[in-house]
């Protein structure tokens, strides 16, 4: 998954300024809860790189118009006088002259920015994808280390009423001092690993506030991820083939440079310059004489037949479908891995469901009820606690697991698989 880079920007105000202005940034639509598809949506109509890539585009649109565009024409006007021994009068002189290109070079100028503007839309799905991912994961890991918070929390409750429950009995063996200073113990340990999983929450929650821009914590209705199927290598690696966006936007680049390979080959072709003129000179003796008359002007391409120009741009084409080859097989090796990777992490899930967790907390109480009655030893219960602990975790990191190579994933399939707030499409036929 492709990580965005953030940039801080620091104005620096005029020495001497009475104030330092202070920018807030503005929150709007404010809620409670989203879900992963109102996530989505709002990374894609309110993400500002999302937006500068669209002014991007535009932009490159419109020096593509410009690019293509005629030159403009050129008027010149001059006046003088014609002195001699019988005359004495002014004389005029008008011309235009219209540029004009030869042919097939401005459709070769305007193909250039037009894939020029085909790869940026491409990079711009590619984007909005990235980022409507990256939010969905930072969602999932902040409900999971929510999750994981809760967990610890009741195991503090647990810890300390059984702390409370051996300080009340009338008692105290050495044994039983022993067992409650191990119980003492674990609440330390147990409080040092809740404010880790409290940090965790918290840097998960800042992390997926930057596409929500919410001023308060919000609840994320984050799906258990289950009843994932198997998929064919070659089938998704087919996906990977034809849906892939950083290939395609490779493929486009090197449309882009044959573009303008032709173009510099066109480069050295003569454009012309036609005009007409009309030269008046008002004589005394022997009358007014009038002319008129047009011209053309050919440069010829005999000093510069732009060859350096040429090979500049054989060269970018070579690097590029050079660099081309070596992405091919990174993203074909990605997805291999990727592939292997929700393999494994799926077998784990393929016998659990999500009605366990609530089993293994039923087996807690219990364990609590009969450590109470006598029936079983602190360090049997103790085990238990911390195997119930260490399944839980696992489930947890394991799903968040998933969800990071399922994200991965549906980021590799590109347009096979376009992401809108459903973690399964990558598995649709």
């Amino acid at each position: 998954m492709r990580f965005v880079k953030y940039l801080c920007i620091f104005a620096l105000f005029p020495i001497g300024a009475a104030e330092e202005e202070v920018i807030q940034p503005e929150t709007s639509d404010e809620r409670t809860e989203f879900s992963l598809l109102q996530i989505s949506e709002r990374v894609r109509s309110n993400s500002e790189l999302i937006q500068a890539q669209k002014l991007k585009i535009q932009s490159t649109e419109a020096q593509g118009r410009q690019a293509s565009a005629w030159q403009n024409p050129l008027v010149s006007a001059e006046l003088g006088r014609l002195k001699d021994t019988q005359n004495n009068n002014m004389t005029y002189d008008f011309r235009v002259t219209q540029p004009i290109y030869f042919p097939g070079k401005l459709g070769k100028q305007l193909e250039i920015y037009e894939r020029e503007a085909d790869i940026l839309k491409i990079e711009g799905e590619d984007l909005a994808e990235s980022l409507s991912l990256e939010a969905a994961y930072y969602a999932y890991a902040f409900s999971i280390a929510e999750l994981k918070s809760s967990q610890i929390t009741n195991r503090i409750k647990r810890m300390s009423l059984m702390r409370t429950y051996m300080r009340a009995q009338a008692y105290a063996s050495p044994a039983k001092i022993i067992q409650r200073n191990i119980v003492s113990n674990q609440l330390i340990a147990l409080q040092k690993t809740l404010n880790t999983a409290m940090a965790e929450a918290e840097s998960s929650w800042q992390k997926l506030n930057i596409y929500l821009n919410q001023k308060s914590k919000v609840r994320v209705v984050t799906p258990w991820l289950a009843d994932l199927k198997d998929l064919e290598t070659e089938t998704f690696i087919g996906k990977v083939l034809a849906g892939n966006r950083r290939l395609k936007a490779r493929k486009m680049l090197i449309a882009k440079l044959e573009a303008e390979m032709s173009y510099q080959k066109r480069a050295p072709l003569p454009d012309v310059a036609v005009s007409a003129f009309y030269r008046r000179e008002a004589l005394e003796n022997p009358g007014i004489n009038q002319f008129f008359g047009g011209a053309i002007t050919v440069p010829i391409p005999v000093l510069n037949a732009n060859r350096a120009g040429v090979e500049a741009v054989e060269k970018k084409l070579e690097a590029a479908r050079s660099e081309n080859r070596f992405i091919q097989r990174e993203v074909l090796q990605l997805a291999r891995a990727a592939h292997a990777e929700y393999m494994q992490k799926k077998k784990l899930f393929d016998d659990f469901k999500a009605e366990q967790i609530p089993a293994l907390e039923r087996q807690m109480q219990f364990a609590d009820r009969e450590l109470k009655l006598g029936r079983i030893d602190l360090i049997s219960y103790l085990e238990l606690e911390l195997k119930t602990h260490e399944a839980l975790s696992s489930y947890y990191d394991t799903q968040l697991e998933l969800v990071k190579v399922i994200a991965q994933m549906i980021y590799l399939m590109g347009d096979s698989a376009i992401y809108k707030g459903d973690l399964y499409v990558f598995q649709a036929n």
